[in-house]
């Protein structure tokens, strides 16, 4: 008897002292106070040139709009945790929707908008209007949760992702449809530019599913996202996410946001560096140090595409998915915040000669590391439990004979 109280003792100090090592284990070990700088520089960029403002132009004869970049800045300001109602004059918002609720893609993202800027997407006025683009949304889908035949995943995922963003009772079944409808390779796809009969997996498109999908439900369809995180790592060469044969700020940022919402501490704590890299670090190699918007093609220029991918895949990291930012709950992660570094220790006057030639630790800290030194400590700790465990019994059993 005397024998089970002991062995059962050191038992449950084993299970303490394992629990106690894995919180540490769950910090991150990326420098986050370096994506929290990038962000601030490309959130002051917005504050300062502004977002886009809705325009509209003539192009052989057929009259154009720019709604994607004017909806698209929006949401990226608001994934970096910016307020576009009070930092940016919203007025015409309801206006400039005039004409513009036909298509899936449109809609969609006007209703995130619409969310994010406190507006009730079920009850607009355009045009002297009351409009509801929610049910104008859902009057699309067709009983097995697709928008439509010709247009692709790539525009499923954001209709899911605006349904989501006001808890539609058709979330379940357009996430199922998004979710049977991958490619065998196990990307997410849009139909080809010069073939529409071909699928043509992406990672950017990759990343939105997988992001859409941990929304809906990550154990629900844990399987359809663990085949497209596969895809990605596939397809991931020794830079980073590639989309036209070369990695690029687009895909690359596409494919990280959705890493993120699937599981954050995955893509922070480095599972898919590649060459000692961080993938978060491949995204910020993009940014203009100047004035925080990013390049595509050579460093310096300014692309809008890449500097909205880009916003939104860091605020995203940073503060969870926009997404749950306009549903108002039930983002899982928390907002990252800075870390402390503290600046290394200088002799003092009373200190004795001594002590202060001898070599002192280094006190500068970045981020809470784990990895090798909590594998060592871990290693070293289990073998003394396990030492004194065989003394005792030992020591029993001499006792027994």
């Amino acid at each position: 008897m005397k024998m089970k109280k002991i062995i059962c003792s050191l038992m449950i100090s084993v299970l303490c002292f394992m629990t106690a090592i894995s919180g540490v284990s769950a910090a991150n070990t990326y420098d986050t106070n370096k994506l929290l700088d990038a962000a601030d520089k490309v959130k002051a960029y917005y504050k300062k040139n502004g977002l886009t403002k809705y325009s509209t132009y003539e192009y052989y004869g057929q009259t154009y709009n720019n709604l994607g970049d004017y909806l698209n800045d929006m949401i990226a300001y608001e994934a970096l945790g910016g307020e576009v109602e009070d930092d940016f004059d919203i007025s015409d918002f309801e206006s400039n929707l005039n004409g513009n609720i036909s298509t899936v893609n449109a809609l969609a993202k006007e209703i995130i908008v619409a969310k994010l800027l406190k507006k009730d997407p079920t009850n607009l006025t355009i045009n002297g209007s009351s409009v509801n683009l929610v049910n104008e949304l859902e009057s699309k889908i067709d009983d097995k949760g697709c928008f439509g035949k010709k247009l692709g995943s790539n525009i499923d995922i954001w209709g899911l992702l605006a349904l989501e963003s006001v808890s539609s009772s058709k979330v379940q079944l357009v996430a199922n449809h998004i979710a049977s409808d991958i490619n065998e390779d196990g990307g997410f796809w849009n139909f080809d530019y010069y073939d529409s009969t071909k699928k043509n997996s992406g990672c950017d498109v990759t990343g939105w599913g997988i992001e859409a999908l941990s929304i809906a439900g990550k154990k629900q369809y844990s399987s359809t996202i663990q085949k497209a995180i596969g895809y990605l790592k596939e397809q991931q060469n020794d830079v980073g996410f590639p989309d036209y044969g070369s990695v690029n700020p687009d895909s690359q940022a596409c494919a990280i946001e959705g890493l993120s919402v699937y599981n954050r501490d995955d893509l922070l704590n480095g599972l898919y560096n590649k060459n000692n890299s961080n993938q978060i670090d491949v995204l910020l190699n993009y940014q203009n140090t100047d004035t925080g918007s990013f390049w595509y093609n050579n460093a310096g220029e300014e692309n809008r595409y890449a500097t909205q991918d880009a916003a939104r895949a860091m605020g995203t990291i940073i503060n969870g998915s926009v997404i749950y930012k306009a549903i108002g709950y039930g983002n899982p992660d928390s907002t990252l915040t800075r870390v402390e570094v503290k600046p290394a220790q200088t002799p003092t006057q009373t200190e004795n000669k001594n002590d202060s030639q001898s070599p002192k630790k280094d006190q500068t800290a970045t981020a809470v590391k784990t990895g090798d030194n909590t594998s060592v400590t871990v290693f070293v700790s289990l073998s003394m439990i396990s030492a004194g465990l065989f003394l005792v019994l030992r020591k029993e059993n001499e006792k027994a004979c």
